[in-house]
């Protein structure tokens, strides 16, 4: 499995980085990790016009044969073990999942549209940088889950 994280933003700082790259280097027993973070310099204030260059720039990255899961705050929520049960069913039909972090204003319509899953971490607006953590954090206690190791506890 190889699992893409596809984001629009600013670098994680020194900190965020380092939780990053732990649980990264987790997963990296079970799948490749590849973080693709997208900076894009906009002197646009539309904001329509702003999500579309985004867009285009996501759909750039994102691999052709890839299970792709679109985070937004609408989308549906999962707990950790649900989640696990996504990835497993995921794993058995697909190479490669892509997952998209958008920008501060969110992701294009035609994003969501493209994604097999609009997933919402919490009903809570999140700091992007932080999103980063709880995603790969999740993605690791996915892991755990499917292969009984103890780190999560119920």
């Amino acid at each position: 499995m190889i699992i893409k994280i596809i984001s629009i933003g600013s670098q994680p700082q020194k900190e965020i980085n380092q939780l990053i790259e732990s649980y990264t280097q987790k997963i990296s027993a079970y799948s490749k990790v590849e973080w693709i973070n997208l900076q894009l310099k906009l002197k646009d204030k539309n904001i329509k016009i702003k999500k579309e260059l985004e867009s285009q720039n996501i759909l750039s990255k994102i691999d052709s044969n890839a299970f792709i899961v679109s985070l937004d705050e609408k989308g549906q929520t999962f707990s950790s073990v649900e989640l696990s049960q996504q990835v497993e069913k995921i794993m058995l039909n697909h190479s490669n999942i892509n997952f998209i972090i958008g920008g501060a204003d969110g992701l294009d319509q035609g994003i969501l549209e493209k994604s097999n899953l609009v997933m919402s971490l919490s009903h809570l607006t999140l700091p992007h940088q932080l999103v980063k953590v709880f995603l790969i954090e999740q993605i690791y206690r996915s892991y755990s889950i499917i292969n009984n190791l103890p780190y999560h506890r119920e």
